[in-house]
C-alpha cells in the first residue's frame, strides 16, 4: 500500500486537484448542488482509488510469481514470458537481459567445471594403473634391494597414494551428489586396517603405536570412512615426536556415542591455530607445517558433516603431550 502511494502520488494528486476543480466549478455555479457533487465525487474516488489499488496490487502479483517462475525453473521459454508481465518496460527489458546474460555465464562455469571434474577422476583412475604397476614390481623385486631403500621406495609410493586419494576425494567432495553407500560395519578392523597400510613408515621413522581397539559397530560409509582415519593417521604420524615418536588409537563408548581416538606425542596445537585447524589450506604455526598442504583436516572434516559423523579436536589425550582428533558415531 505504501509502494502503491509512493509509486502513483502524483497521479494521486492530479486525481484529488480534478475533483477540486470541480467542487469549486459547481459551488460558483450551482451552490445548492455542492453538497450532492461532493458526495458524488467523493464516492466516486473511493471506488476509483480501490479499483487503482486492486488492479496495482493485481499487475504487482503477476509481476512478482513470473519474476520467482523464472528464477526457479531458469527455462529461456519462462524468460521470454517474463516481459510481458511487466507491460514491456525498460527497466523489465534490462533486468531480463541481466539474469540472462548471468545465467549464461553460471552455465558456461558449470560445464567447465564439470569437465575439470571428470577429468581429475579421469586422471585418477589413470594415475593408479603405473602405481599399481610399480607396486608389482617392487614386491616382486624386494629381495634384489637393501631393506632401507625398500623401505624409502615403499613410503614414497604410500605417499603418492595418498595425495592421489587426497585428489579424487577433493574431486568427488564438489559433486552436486557424492557417492555415499551407508552400511555397518566393524569401526576397529576399519581403523587397524587403515592402521596396517603406515606400518612399514611407522617401523622405519621408530614411531611406536599404542592400540585400544574395543570392537565397535557403526552405521557408515565404510569406504570413506577409511579414507578419513587414514588422514588422521598421516596427520598423526606427520607431527610426531622427532626421536621417540608415538601414536595412540583407541574406541571408546560415551553413552550413545562411539568415540575413535587418534593422538601423538608432538607439539600440541597452538591456542591461536586451534579455530582454523579444519579451514581448507590452513597450514599452522607448528614445527612440521611447511610439510603440510592443509588439506587432510579439511576433508575429514567436510565428510564427516556429510556422514554426519563429529569431528573435534580431542582435549585430552593418552600421550604425555601433542594433541589429538576424535571420531564421533552416534548409534
Amino acid at each position: 500500500m505504501k509502494l502503491f502511494i509512493r509509486r502513483s502520488l502524483h497521479w494521486l494528486l492530479l486525481f484529488l486537484l480534478t475533483d477540486a476543480v470541480f467542487l469549486f466549478a459547481t459551488w460558483l455555479l450551482r451552490p445548492a448542488a455542492f453538497r450532492y457533487m461532493l458526495l458524488f465525487l467523493g464516492l466516486f474516488t473511493a471506488v476509483s482509488l480501490a479499483a487503482g489499488i486492486g488492479a496495482e496490487i493485481h499487475i504487482r502479483k503477476k509481476e512478482e510469481d513470473a519474476l520467482l517462475h523464472f528464477l526457479e525453473l531458469s527455462k529461456e521459454q519462462t524468460g521470454a514470458e517474463l516481459p510481458a508481465h511487466f507491460s514491456g518496460s525498460r527497466a523489465a527489458d534490462m533486468l531480463c537481459a541481466q539474469i540472462f546474460s548471468l545465467q549464461a555465464q553460471i552455465s558456461e562455469k558449470l560445464a567447465e567445471t564439470n569437465e575439470y571434474h571428470d577429468y581429475i577422476e579421469a586422471w585418477v583412475h589413470e594415475a593408479k594403473t603405473p602405481l599399481a604397476l610399480s607396486t608389482m614390481i617392487l614386491d616382486n623385486h624386494r629381495d634384489e634391494m637393501p631393506p632401507y631403500v625398500y623401505t624409502r621406495l615403499q613410503y614414497a609410493q604410500h605417499q603418492l597414494h595418498e595425495d592421489i586419494e587426497r585428489i579424487l576425494y577433493y574431486a568427488r567432495l564438489q559433486a552436486d551428489h557424492p557417492d555415499i553407500q551407508l552400511s555397518r560395519f566393524r569401526l576397529d578392523e576399519c581403523a587397524a586396517e587403515a592402521l596396517s597400510e603406515y606400518r612399514p613408515f611407522l617401523e622405519e621413522q621408530h614411531i611406536s603405536a599404542v592400540l585400544a581397539l574395543k570392537p565397535a559397530e557403526v552405521d557408515s560409509d565404510r569406504r570413506i570412512v577409511l579414507f578419513m582415519i587414514s588422514q588422521l593417521f598421516s596427520n598423526a604420524v606427520k607431527y610426531a615426536d622427532s626421536e621417540k615418536g608415538k601414536i595412540a588409537v583407541g574406541i571408546r563408548q560415551e553413552g550413545d556415542e562411539i568415540h575413535l581416538d587418534i593422538c601423538n606425542n608432538g607439539k600440541s596445537v597452538p591456542p591461536e591455530d586451534t579455530p582454523f585447524l579444519f579451514d581448507k589450506g590452513f597450514t599452522g604455526s607448528r614445527p612440521g607445517s611447511r610439510k603440510a598442504t592443509g588439506m587432510g583436516l579439511y576433508l575429514v572434516s567436510k565428510y564427516g558433516q556429510k556422514l554426519c559423523v563429529g569431528v573435534r579436536l580431542k582435549e585430552q589425550i593418552p600421550c604425555e603431550s601433542g594433541f589429538g582428533i576424535e571420531l564421533i558415531f552416534t548409534r
